[in-house]
């Protein structure tokens, strides 16, 4: 008696269809309020592959839980101001929002993103050998195998790569402002060492967007979320309270880069 053949194990869901399920699922909780709840039941913040969308999910949470409201408008300035697309956040979120699917579907496409979650992030995703995995994935790419790719925790790595990239950028206006500010503000200290932290951080910087020049786009942002932990250090390195330096930055990009920083000083030595 033939033994019959065993059932395959279904699909995991392709990354396109997890990218349009949490494209839905975002515009159904910037839409439908109230439906946050209900895929906050069944997601974390880790089932989401995106970085904005799971921005958005990340902060509806914190306005749930702040009692206020889960608004386009609340959300827009807690996360990252960069579509997945490379253009504005805010347009991009506003259409989302401009056609969500119906609420029903929430709970499919949740359960959609957890299934996804565990086919990337089980047993043998833990137990992975990183540098022969990236291996086999490059030899897949070059032979065109593309149904051998684990396409999935590719687009991970490779989305994750390019945060490093931007993290480099905005780490080294941070350096730059941080020391900018210190040399404003106690102007009797100054020293060499400021002087050259300056000057390697914009070289830092030059070098980041010279070889990516499309992170250009994003120095608005960069710049804001730098001059925030910038101001936070400069007041701990320097003694004096966060209040005395200015609450939004008060350089251009033209001045963190090129404003002389002279040294030594005119008029004599340190």
């Amino acid at each position: 008696m033939a033994l019959a053949p065993k059932a395959r194990p279904p699909a995991p869901p392709t990354l396109n269809e997890v990218f349009e399920a949490e494209q839905q699922l975002v515009g159904l909780i910037l839409a439908e309020p109230a439906v946050y709840r209900r895929i906050a039941a069944i997601l974390r913040d880790e089932d989401w592959t995106e970085n904005l969308h799971r921005g958005v999910f990340e902060v509806a949470g914190r306005l749930a839980e702040e009692g206020r409201p889960i608004l386009l408008e609340t959300v827009l300035p807690r996360v990252s101001d960069v579509a997945p697309d490379g253009g504005p956040a805010d347009l991009y979120l506003a259409t989302l929002a401009e056609k969500p699917p119906p609420p029903a579907r929430a709970e499919p496409l949740a359960h959609l993103l957890a299934e996804a979650t565990h086919a990337r992030t089980g047993p043998d995703h833990l137990d992975r050998d990183l540098y022969a995995w990236a291996y086999e994935q490059a030899q897949a790419l070059r032979r065109g195998q593309f149904a051998a790719l684990d396409a999935l925790n590719l687009a991970e790595e490779i989305e994750d790569l390019g945060g490093e990239i931007y993290n480099r950028m905005e780490s080294a206006l941070r350096i730059t402002l941080m020391h900018l500010l210190k040399w404003d503000h106690q102007p009797e200290k100054r020293t060499r060492s400021w002087h050259l932290s300056i000057r390697n951080g914009r070289l830092d910087a030059e070098e980041v967007l010279e070889r990516h020049p499309s992170l250009k786009r994003r120095l608005p942002g960069a710049l804001a979320k730098a001059y925030r932990r910038a101001r936070i250090d400069a007041a701990g390195e320097t003694g004096l309270d966060e209040d005395v330096f200015p609450a939004e930055c008060p350089y251009t990009f033209e001045a963190i880069m090129n404003r002389p920083v002279p040294w030594p000083p005119e008029g004599g030595t340190f």
